[in-house]
């Protein structure tokens, strides 16, 4: 299966989320990713080892989040100003019987990731119960297709995988990554900083505050967190300061 996906690649990353609004970003100097989390489209170590790093954990969460939000709410199709989220599981269930087939595949490529991860067969057991719920539900002809869309199996697991990531002590002594905010878009507008850090003055910040500070600069996470929609406004680097050639 990540075979699959590393095929279709290239297609899927020449796509840029919500291009309307980035190309507003990009007059605007505004990110194109979020904090930590871009969209990826390969995963770490083939999809058949466990993360060996915390940069290889980030980039596994990012990788099981990108597939979940293209299955279940895809970006080109939030685009469109449609009144509902959908994603390829949609479209793909919309074919009877074999369509649904394909989805529960496709929705167990994840679960594998899950567990690649490490999570724990009692977690791997709900998410497995949510895909089969999805694709039985899903071969009821029209009315299953609307339910299955409301249901969002790959996002419910995302959501199980996250809450396990924050709070199972084995996943804090292994991972120490940066997990996306509750929103539903796949890449939320972040808000704009003000003065000093979270749009406080320097004075005012607090330990958080600059504890969020070091790890956004350097890159290493003490403990998973979500991070805060002011965390997706990009480091700004400093200028390279040009020496004359005479001085050298």
């Amino acid at each position: 299966m990540a075979s699959v996906f590393s095929a279709i690649w290239p297609l899927l990353s020449s796509y840029r989320p919500n291009a309307a609004r980035d190309r507003q970003a990009q007059r605007e100097d505004k990110p194109q990713r979020f904090g930590a989390f871009e969209a990826t489209y390969r995963p770490p170590g083939f999809a058949v080892r466990r993360p060996r790093n915390d940069r290889e954990a980030q980039a596994m969460y990012n990788h099981i989040r990108t597939v979940a939000y293209w299955l279940d709410a895809a970006p080109v199709l939030a685009d469109l100003g449609l009144p509902f989220r959908a994603g390829i599981d949609d479209i793909i269930s919309l074919v009877p019987i074999y369509g649904d087939i394909v989805s529960g595949i496709l929705q167990l490529y994840q679960v594998w990731l899950a567990f690649i991860f490490g999570v724990p067969t009692s977690i791997l057991g709900y998410m497995l119960f949510n895909v089969i719920i999805d694709v039985l539900v899903g071969i009821v002809p029209l009315i299953g297709d609307f339910i299955d869309n409301l249901f969002k199996s790959n996002l419910r697991n995302l959501a199980l995988l996250e809450t396990w990531l924050l709070t199972s002590p084995a996943a804090n002594r292994q991972y120490h990554i940066l997990l996306m905010p509750e929103s539903g878009d796949f890449l939320p507008v972040p808000k704009t900083a003000g003065a000093g850090w979270f749009g406080r003055s320097n004075k005012g910040r607090t330990e958080e505050d600059v504890e969020r500070e070091r790890e956004r600069t350097t890159g290493k996470v003490r403990k998973t967190r979500r991070m805060g929609k002011e965390e997706g406004v990009p480091v700004q680097e400093a200028p390279v300061e040009e020496v004359p050639l005479g001085t050298l």
